[in-house]
């Protein structure tokens, strides 16, 4: 193993993995900016402080591994030395996760009103957000990285509780989500496409935290870390696109679905009865099926509420 592949090493594969994760959720900025949601001017706003905070730590990450590898390629010496930029990455991270997780914690309330367990996560939440930045601040009071043992037990409360808030909030949504399926192929399409979006939207996120933790806690006189670390803000900024760019898929599902049964409702006449029993059953509310929110071509077919009894 060489003298520099668990430091310069590490932060080169961060940022590999780091870029190319910035190149989709690049993507899927602009693919929201262009599928035009009616959407509050709040989560638009949302959007815009996590792109600039996505923009801003690549650049950071990219000056890095230059200040590492090109501007001290001759004074080895100054990879053991933290940089400034670094602690901004750190605080970057962690803001870009309260942000995501507050968002998904707004939708859960809609989804289940469950007051307390709302106000449990977004305080966890908001705890691990502020250990984040404080243990990043500390950062720049070392004057090596050998001094980043001193950081464990922060760093240990911090990516545990993101853990935690992230497995919690996936692992209600598809236990309420699960419990909306009908008997109907369409209704049981969408909400099956939303348990998958609110799996994708905790497992990664937690499988980053996690391996951020483990490499720090295990090495931390090295920059493994900075592997996890690096592409951990573009993960929760992925989670979030990826939820709100779904709708433009569910809403065709919808649409489509609309469109066959208004051609035989045409056709057959006397089926309309039977046709208005079908959408009370396959109706699907905005608090249930949250990542529907803002998209006016499915306002008109989907309407979401808690899961009802039929009574025939």
């Amino acid at each position: 193993m060489g003298a520099f592949d668990l430091t310069v090493g590490a932060e080169l594969l961060g940022v590999a993995l780091n870029l190319y994760l910035y190149g989709i959720v690049s993507f899927q900025y602009r693919a929201y900016k262009t599928m035009k949601f009616s959407d509050p001017t709040w989560i638009r706003a949302v959007v815009a402080v996590l792109f600039v905070i996505d923009t801003s730590q690549t650049i950071l990450e990219f000056y890095i591994i230059w200040y590492h590898a090109v501007e001290n390629f001759t004074n080895p010496r100054e990879v053991s030395k933290p940089i400034w930029a670094g602690p901004l990455c750190a605080i970057g991270t962690a803001l870009s996760a309260f942000i995501v997780q507050s968002f998904l914690i707004s939708r859960l309330w809609r989804l289940t009103r469950r007051h307390w367990l709302c106000t449990i996560l977004i305080v966890v939440a908001f705890g691990a957000a502020l250990c984040g930045v404080v243990n990043s601040i500390r950062t720049y009071t070392f004057v090596s990285i050998a001094q980043a043992s001193a950081q464990v037990p922060g760093a240990i409360f911090w990516l545990s509780a993101e853990v935690f808030v992230d497995v919690a909030i996936a692992a209600v949504l598809v236990w309420t989500l699960w419990r909306s399926r009908t008997g109907f192929t369409t209704t049981n399409t969408i909400v099956n496409r939303c348990i998958r979006t609110a799996i994708q939207s905790g497992l990664f996120p937690s499988i980053f935290a996690i391996g951020n933790l483990v490499t720090f806690v295990i090495l931390p006189k090295t920059l493994l870390f900075v592997v996890f670390k690096f592409p951990l803000g573009r993960i929760y900024s992925n989670a979030l696109l990826y939820r709100i760019v779904a709708r433009k898929e569910l809403a065709n599902i919808s649409l489509e679905t609309a469109d066959v049964r208004d051609s035989v409702l045409n056709s057959f006449p006397m089926a309309s009865h039977i046709s208005a029993i079908q959408v009370h059953k396959e109706t699907v509310t905005e608090s249930n099926v949250v990542e529907c929110e803002g998209k006016p071509s499915m306002d008109r077919y989907i309407v979401f509420s808690p899961p009802q009894r039929t009574v025939a």
